[in-house]
């Protein structure tokens, strides 16, 4: 490795395009872009297409690859400390050395982590919380995600997992969840939690604005409840509870300084927030809830590569 290399890059690797950022030493965005994946290229072929998004980040700004001294890639999926993706399902890769691979390729140092993980560093240190020492956050749209930092680095667990926030059970004989199990998060409140609770409704003749919608989405009904429809708007509460009693008890346990929370969904803004933070409110224990903030993330679609850019 170049002992005089100074910049590094993050790349969030996602099943239909790779975002890339090239970050000076000075933790400045020189620049960023996107590619598509081409997941049916194999993970050699994926490795390629981030070695393309590399070499076109660097050309920006005059730069080569004996300029970076790391690479940090956050993966949909679940990865071990060793560099390996044990499974990701939306490339379809299973126990694959991820790390090894794309080292072999690139011939700079590379780690890899879990891509809801690395967007909670980069929120941590760019973002929502920015300059503290400890944060969680939320990524809520089709499934739940969450990663937490502790003392201004991911928190892993001995399992090199922590954060699967969208599968604490809150309902023990609920509805069942992608991971096989009963009541996870993820099944009562992500975006197909969502839209299966409104058609549900409607189905037993319940009286809805979203009754004419050929296709329903989460932003439609969030829409509809800003709007004043009864059924969105109990849709949207019931969420939001479901939502503050999971920050509750990550407060109960964490006592984070900040909760963040991402995603497609959060793009509701205040009609979601305002209610999650009253429900929070309701199940932390006394004395306790005045000491974290409950926000929404800021950094959006670059927050995993910006976390991916500070990984060691």
């Amino acid at each position: 490795m170049n002992q005089n290399a100074s910049h590094t890059i993050g790349i969030d690797l996602g099943g239909t395009n790779v975002k890339g950022i090239l970050v000076s030493p000075s933790g400045e965005v020189v620049a960023k872009d996107l590619c598509p994946t081409n997941p049916e290229r194999g993970p050699e072929g994926v490795a390629g297409r981030i070695g393309e998004l590399i070499d076109k980040l660097l050309s920006v700004s005059d730069l080569s690859r004996q300029n970076v001294s790391r690479i940090g890639i956050g993966v949909p999926g679940v990865t071990t400390a060793e560099g390996i993706v044990v499974l990701a399902p939306n490339l379809d890769w299973h126990h694959i050395p991820f790390k090894s691979i794309l080292t072999a390729q690139l011939g700079i140092p590379v780690e890899i982590d879990n891509d809801a993980s690395v967007a909670a560093l980069g929120e941590a240190r760019f973002g929502a919380g920015k300059g503290c020492e400890s944060l969680v956050l939320l990524t809520l749209g089709t499934g739940i995600g969450g990663g937490i930092v502790l003392n201004g680095e991911i928190h892993h667990g001995s399992s090199f997992s922590a954060g699967e926030i969208g599968h604490v059970c809150l309902e023990p004989d609920g509805p069942i969840c992608g991971c096989g199990k009963l009541g996870c998060l993820e099944a009562l409140t992500a975006g197909p939690a969502m839209i299966r609770y409104v058609k549900e409704a409607i189905k037993q003749g319940r009286p809805s604005s979203l009754s004419d919608a050929g296709v329903l989405t989460p932003e439609l009904i969030c829409n509809a409840a800003g709007d004043g429809d009864d059924l969105a708007m109990e849709t949207v509460l019931r969420v939001t509870r479901y939502l503050g009693i999971a920050i509750a008890n990550v407060i109960n346990l964490i006592s984070p300084d900040i909760v963040a929370i991402g995603g497609g969904i959060s793009a509701a803004g205040d009609l979601l927030l305002i209610p999650i933070v009253e429900s929070a409110r309701a199940y932390t224990l006394e004395g306790m809830f005045e000491h974290t903030q409950i926000v929404l993330a800021t950094l959006g679609n670059d927050a995993g590569a910006l976390g991916a850019s500070q990984l060691v």
